[in-house]
C-alpha cells in the first residue's frame, strides 16, 4: 500500500531546545568563562553591552570567544529521542535562543537534525519561539523538549511535552496543563556531586598544617590542636574554592582529556551555576574557620589565593615554573600551621618541604605525560607546556630533587637542634632509608604508569605507604 504524505497542517514536529536541554550547560556562561580567561579586561564592558539588548550582547560575546562544540556535554537521552523521532518520520528541529551560527555548528556536528534555527534578527526565546513555529509550521503537531519556565508558552500550545530536569514547581505547572508529558531526569545526587567537585579527598594534603606543632614537640598542648584544626578546615575550604575555580578555567581542556572528562563539571553533571556559587560559599567558610586566629594565617591564605589565581591564568602554561608553584603551595600549608599556632617554621623544615614537594609535583607531571593517550588531539598536556618527549627530563629532574630532600633531612639530623629535642637522636637515622625507599618506589610506579593521580592522594590509598608511615612514627617515638 502506497504511503500518503502528511499535509502541512498535520505535519509532525519534534522541536528541541539547546541550552540545558540538548546540552548539559549554558552557552552564555561557557562564553563568559572563555572571555574571562582570554581577556579579563573585557568583562568590564559587559554592563555596557547588555544595555544594548540581549541579542546585541550575545553577538558581542560571540565575537570575543570561541566554543568547541564537539566536546560539549550532549544529553544522550535527548539524542536518542531525536533519532527515534526521525525513525517515525517526524521533522526534527533544533530551536534555540542561542545565536544562529551556534545552532548551525551544533547541527553540523551532530548531523541528526533536519534544520536548526537560532537568534539572528531577534532573541528567539519564549513567545518568539512560539511565533516562529506558528508562522512557519501552522497547524503542526509539535513535541517540544525544553527545561525552564520560559518554555511554558510553547508547551501549552504543543501536543506533547518533554521536560528536562524540571524543578518541583515547574513539574507541578506541567501537570496542570493536562497534556501527554514525559520527564527526562538525569540529574544525579547533587550532594555527592558537590563533594566530588570540592575534592574533599584532597583535604588530606592539609594535614601538613599540623607539622609545625609536631616538629616543635608541642602536640600535647590543647591550644595547638585547636588552632591547627581550625587552620586545617580554613585551608581546606579555601583549597576547595581554588579547585572549583581551576576546574571552571580548565573546563574545555578537561572535556578533551579521557581521564578528566567525567569530572562533575566537565561531564555536565554539575551545572556551572552551582559551581560558581560554591566559590563564595567555600571562601566564606574558610574565613569563618580562621576568624580569631593570628592575622599571619590570613596573610598566608591570601598569598595562597593570589598565587593560585596567577597559576590558573598564566603560570599553569609555563614550563617548569608551574611545578615550582605547586611545591610552594604545599609549603604554604606548613606556614599556615605555623602561623595559626605561632610556632616558627624552621629553615630545615622549609628546605626539606620545598625539595620534597617539588619532587612530588614532578611525579605528577611525569605520570600525566606517561599516561597521556597516544591518540590525544594535542601533543601538549592540556593547558600545560609539557610534551611527550619531555618525560625523561621531568623524570631525571624530579628524581634528583627528591633525593636532595633526603640529603637535607640527613644534614638536619646532624644538628644540635635534633640533639636538644630528642633523647636518642641517633635512632632518627632510620627515617632516611624509609623515605628513600618510598621515594624510589613512587618514581618506579610512576614510570610504570600506575600513579594516575596526585602522588600524595595516591599514597593515602597505598598500603605500602601506610606501613612506611607507621615505621617512621615508631622510629620518631623511640627517639623522643
Amino acid at each position: 500500500m502506497q504511503s500518503v504524505a502528511l499535509k502541512p497542517e498535520s505535519q509532525l514536529l519534534f522541536v528541541v531546545d539547546l541550552d540545558d536541554s540538548l546540552i548539559k550547560t549554558d552557552l552564555i556562561l561557557e562564553k563568559l568563562i572563555t572571555l574571562a580567561l582570554r581577556s579579563p579586561a573585557s568583562l568590564c564592558l559587559i554592563p555596557l553591552m547588555m544595555l544594548k539588548g540581549r541579542l546585541a550582547f550575545k553577538k558581542w560575546l560571540a565575537s570575543k570567544t570561541e566554543i568547541d562544540f564537539t566536546s560539549l556535554p550532549y544529553r544522550k537521552d535527548i539524542l536518542d529521542k531525536v533519532r527515534e523521532a526521525k525513525k517515525r518520520q517526524e521533522k526534527v528541529i533544533l530551536l534555540s535562543a542561542s545565536l544562529q551560527e551556534d545552532v548551525d555548528r551544533v547541527v553540523q556536528h551532530l548531523k541528526i537534525f533536519d534544520s536548526g534555527v537560532g537568534s539572528s534578527s531577534e532573541n528567539l526565546v519564549g513567545s518568539a519561539k512560539l511565533k516562529y513555529l506558528n508562522e512557519n509550521y501552522p497547524g503542526s503537531r509539535v513535541t517540544y523538549v525544553g527545561d525552564s519556565f520560559v518554555d511554558l508558552k510553547i508547551w501549552k500550545e504543543c501536543e506533547k511535552i518533554i521536560a528536562v530536569n524540571p524543578s518541583a514547581r515547574l513539574a507541578k505547572e506541567l501537570q496542570s496543563i493536562n497534556k501527554p508529558t514525559e520527564l527526562v531526569i538525569d540529574r544525579k545526587n547533587q550532594i555527592k556531586l558537590v563533594i566530588r567537585q570540592l575534592r574533599i579527598y584532597q583535604w588530606c594534603k592539609n594535614i601538613l598544617v599540623f607539622l609545625p606543632a609536631f616538629a616543635a614537640h608541642r602536640f600535647l598542648e590543647p591550644a595547638m590542636w585547636i588552632n591547627s584544626t581550625r587552620a586545617f578546615f580554613s585551608f581546606s575550604f579555601l583549597a576547595s574554592a581554588v579547585y572549583v575555580f581551576n576546574d571552571i578555567c580548565d573546563l574545555r581542556h578537561d572535556r578533551q582529556q579521557p581521564s578528566k572528562q567525567n569530572r562533575p563539571l566537565a561531564s555536565g553533571a554539575l551545572s556551572l551555576q552551582t559551581a560558581i556559587g560554591l566559590i563564595p560559599a567555600c571562601l566564606s567558610l574558610s574565613f569563618i574557620c580562621g576568624w580569631g586566629l593570628p592575622t599571619e594565617l590570613l596573610f598566608v591564605l591570601g598569598i595562597y589565593t593570589v598565587m593560585n589565581f596567577i597559576y590558573s591564568f598564566w603560570v599553569k602554561e609555563l614550563l617548569a615554573i608551574d611545578v615550582i608553584f605547586l611545591a610552594v603551595f604545599y609549603t604554604l600549608r606548613i606556614f599556615a600551621g605555623g602561623a595559626a599556632t605561632s610556632v616558627p617554621v624552621s629553615e630545615w623544615l622549609l628546605s626539606f618541604s620545598v625539595f620534597f614537594f617539588f619532587g612530588m609535583a614532578m611525579v605528577k607531571r611525569f605520570s600525566e605525560l606517561r599516561n597521556q593517550s597516544p591518540s590525544s588531539l594535542s601533543p601538549k598536556l592540556g593547558r600545560r607546556a609539557y610534551e611527550p618527549q619531555d618525560a625523561m627530563a621531568v623524570l631525571v629532574t624530579g628524581a634528583s630533587t627528591s633525593i636532595l630532600s633526603i640529603l637535607i633531612l640527613a644534614l638536619y639530623l646532624s644538628t644540635g637542634e635534633v640533639k636538644r629535642l630528642y633523647q636518642h637522636p641517633n635512632r632518627l637515622w632510620f627515617v632516611t632509608p624509609c623515605i628513600l625507599f618510598w621515594l624510589n618506589r613512587i618514581w618506579i610506579l610512576g614510570s610504570r604508569g600506575q600513579v594516575t593521580e596526585d602522588p600524595l592522594v595516591f599514597a593515602l590509598k597505598d598500603k605500602v605507604t601506610w606501613w612506611v608511615a607507621i615505621g617512621i612514627v615508631l622510629v620518631v617515638l623511640s627517639a623522643i
